[in-house]
């Protein structure tokens, strides 16, 4: 699933009353990036369904992007990194790098 479907889900609000109601038929709905918004007396009392997969997937991206961010805010660790991304281009047309396979003997 791309970034920005992840970020625009396709909400559907329901009354706890319909949820009462139609239980089964309300949770089957929370499908895929489909989130169903109960409804509650307040804004304090609504709660959300969502699938548990498109819950993962949103939850990988956050977490993803919480280590991306920890890197960019290591000043030395960026730097290293921003260093040797100047020479990726000149190292890997000398063939000074070598494939993950050749490194770790792992496939």
């Amino acid at each position: 699933m791309s970034v920005s479907s992840l970020t625009k889900p396709h909400w559907i609000k329901v009354k706890r009353s319909e949820l009462r109601q139609k239980q089964r038929a309300t949770l089957k709905r929370a499908k895929g990036r489909t989130v169903v918004l109960i409804a509650g007396a307040d804004e304090e009392e609504e709660k959300l369904v969502i699938d548990k997969e498109y819950f993962q997937e949103v939850l990988g991206k956050l977490r993803s992007a919480v280590e991306t961010l920890s890197i960019t805010m290591d000043e030395r660790l960026f730097g290293q990194i921003m260093a040797a991304a100047k020479t990726l281009d000149d190292d890997i047309r000398l063939g000074r790098l070598r494939s993950f396979e050749e490194a770790f003997g792992e496939k």
